[in-house]
């Protein structure tokens, strides 16, 4: 389970995401065979406050790891959708989408506009109340990891306003210079936004660091995001 958080829906449900190694072969049906052993993302959930917790299914397409998950309006406003944003290799963010409150996710796709360096790194993603008079979506979506496609270094912050729409993802905000690493968001009240993360001088493992910023919501429209 983890890194970063769980949330609670608008049912109630509580909902932490999570990944595994499932082994999808075994020799004559019987030996498991470790070879075939893949990561798959999924969540775990609690309709009871925490005291009972269920497993949903793993996500099914391609490899899935570390993972975070946000509640956002689907296109029948009475059926909320659950976002999973998962690590993925060959150079691109997976994301995977579930219509019944986690228990089974559509196959994972690759989101082009999300990049992930070489062997991938861990992200954050939350979804927060849409601006007023910023269009009809009630919900935007604000993402953490970082930029540079090669190492990780740069953590960006990208703020998608229309969340099912995988090319609506606006040019990031550089949040800290310099290696970066893992990171973990939260939605503050009064429209503050606050970040956890790994970042140091020559590594992103030489310290954890906390930052409080909020969006330039003039800039709606554009596709690109001030902050401060």
């Amino acid at each position: 389970v983890g890194p970063g958080h769980g949330i609670q829906l608008d049912s109630g449900r509580l909902v932490v995401p999570a990944y595994t190694y499932y082994i999808h072969g075994r020799l004559c049906g019987v030996l498991p065979l470790p070879c075939s052993a893949r990561q798959h993302s999924l969540v775990f959930y609690s309709d009871d406050n925490g005291r009972h917790w269920h497993k949903g299914a793993l996500i099914g397409g391609r490899r899935t790891g570390e993972c975070q998950v946000a509640e956002i309006p689907g296109n029948d406003p009475d059926l909320p959708v659950l976002y999973c944003s998962a690590r993925a290799s060959r150079g691109c963010r997976a994301v995977a989408l579930s219509t019944d409150l986690g228990l089974r996710f559509q196959p994972a796709v690759r989101c082009l506009a999300l990049r992930e360096p070489p062997r991938g790194c861990q992200g954050s993603v939350v979804s927060f109340p849409a601006p007023r008079r910023s269009g009809p979506a009630r919900s935007w979506l604000l993402y953490s990891h970082p930029i540079d496609p090669h190492r990780r270094r740069q953590l960006g912050v990208y703020v998608n306003p229309t969340p099912l729409d995988e090319e609506g993802w606006w040019h990031p905000w550089v949040l800290q210079q310099g290696p970066a690493g893992y990171s973990d968001l939260a939605a503050c009240p009064g429209g503050v936004f606050g970040c956890l993360f790994e970042c140091g001088a020559d590594s992103a493992w030489e310290e954890i660091a906390f930052c409080l910023f909020s969006l330039d919501t003039s800039r709606c429209g554009e596709r690109g995001i001030g902050a401060s």
